[in-house]
């Protein structure tokens, strides 16, 4: 049922008393799951990791409290001591790793207050997501290909990134549009790549060059050749490099900003979107914008479409809200994004077409005639949006929709 048990599974599936109903249903859900998935062996170790956890924990906390614990003072004029109690609190109690101690804020006391009803990735990517997989998948839907996911949208009338080519085992595997490589600015990445490891963008320097973001340069049949000989570890696309709306390209320094969508069926089998934030790239060097890139995000509000304040992953020693983007001083808080109707509905519309997943995690560009889909997640991280919205999702549409499902399927 997990990859691993951390942390460890309470031994009552009600241990963590959320005071939301439908977190509090997604943690027993999930609980009961990992201890039903478990044989004798793997149960008695699991009840050795639970009686160590609060060692464990500690043991995991010290290297973030000691890099933190003076500026969570200066915030909250919280002593090291009590900050240090806080965290290993909430590990036992609520089984929250240490690390969101600093991400969530919930060294702020209005935010610990409402800890037990943050969904933790474990709980969701291990445990729920895989509880809620289709029983029999239907062939030829492919979310997770994304060479794949590109014909199918396409056949379905969603708009998406054109892809230019794949490339497969040292060899590509189809023509160029044609016959020869676009001149034009181009994105490529593995097909099977998770938070943007390995994309490049190399951009059209004319002359019959392409340089990359890191400034390096290739001609044209170079860069067929290094993407070809990438392939031979693992399959690669090539996509035309999308450029954001003239509203939002000084939101960044190069990458393209991506609107990160979380949707859900709802009660009747809907797709609903519960939450969003745009996504930005700070490092003029990085061909993404993902967190684990060193971008920053902000929460989008869904009924406008207006920007909060920006943050990164939040794991200090510096925490910090950007009203302005730090490298282009543009305005970040405040500002709507264009085209917002028709971003939210593009995402309903592209989970209808993929309905045989419950939850889907989108990521959309916003262009300037419209958006268009990079790519959907069956299993969508939580993190970034946890931390944008400085909020439990547990609480909110799509917590209710989680437990709702998690529930149906339990019967």
């Amino acid at each position: 049922m997990r990859d691993n048990l951390f942390p460890p599974p309470w031994f009552n599936s009600a241990g963590n008393r959320a005071p939301s109903p439908a977190a509090r249903r997604v943690h027993e859900i999930c609980n009961r799951a990992v201890w039903r998935s478990l044989g004798g062996a793997e149960r008695v170790w699991a009840a050795l990791l639970s009686i160590v956890w609060p060692a464990t924990a500690a043991a995991f906390a010290l290297p973030l409290w000691w890099r933190n614990a003076a500026a969570v003072r200066r915030l909250t004029g919280k002593g090291a001591g009590r900050q240090f109690r806080e965290i290993i609190a909430l590990a036992v109690r609520h089984r929250i790793v240490p690390k969101y101690y600093f991400a969530f804020e919930l060294y702020l006391d209005e935010h610990k207050a409402r800890a037990g009803n943050y969904l933790m990735r474990y709980e969701t990517k291990e445990i729920a997501y895989r509880l809620l997989r289709p029983k029999v998948q239907t062939p030829g839907i492919p979310i997770k290909d994304k060479i794949g996911f590109a014909h199918y949208c396409a056949q379905h009338g969603l708009r998406a990134v054109p892809l230019v080519a794949a490339f497969r085992d040292g060899a590509r595997t189809a023509e160029f549009a044609g016959g020869q490589l676009p001149e034009r600015d181009l994105f490529v990445k593995p097909v099977m790549s998770k938070g943007g490891f390995g994309a490049e963008r190399w951009n059209w320097a004319g002359n019959g060059l392409y340089r990359r973001t890191t400034g390096d340069e290739l001609t044209g049949p170079a860069l067929v050749e290094r993407i070809a000989n990438l392939s031979r570890r693992q399959p690669y696309l090539m996509q035309w490099a999308m450029t954001n709306h003239a509203d939002l390209r000084a939101l960044s320094v190069g990458a393209l900003c991506t609107v990160r969508m979380l949707s859900c069926l709802d009660e009747r089998g809907v797709p609903e979107v519960t939450d969003a934030v745009l996504r930005m790239s700070i490092n003029p060097q990085s061909a993404v914008d993902n967190f684990h890139a060193g971008g920053i995000a902000a929460a989008v509000d869904l009924a406008t479409g207006r920007l909060g304040p920006a943050s990164d992953l939040g794991y200090g020693p510096h925490f910090v809200w950007h009203e302005r983007q730090p490298q282009t001083g543009a305005q970040i808080a405040g500002r709507v994004l264009p085209y917002w109707a028709e971003t939210m509905a593009l995402a309903a519309k592209a989970h209808a077409a993929f309905s045989e997943w419950t939850v889907i995690g989108w990521d959309i560009a916003i262009l300037d005639d419209g958006p268009c889909l990079i790519e959907g997640n069956k299993g969508p991280g939580i993190h970034v949006i946890q931390r944008c919205l400085r909020r439990p999702i547990g609480d909110g549409r799509f917590g209710i929709l989680l437990a709702h499902h998690l529930e149906q399927r339990a019967l």
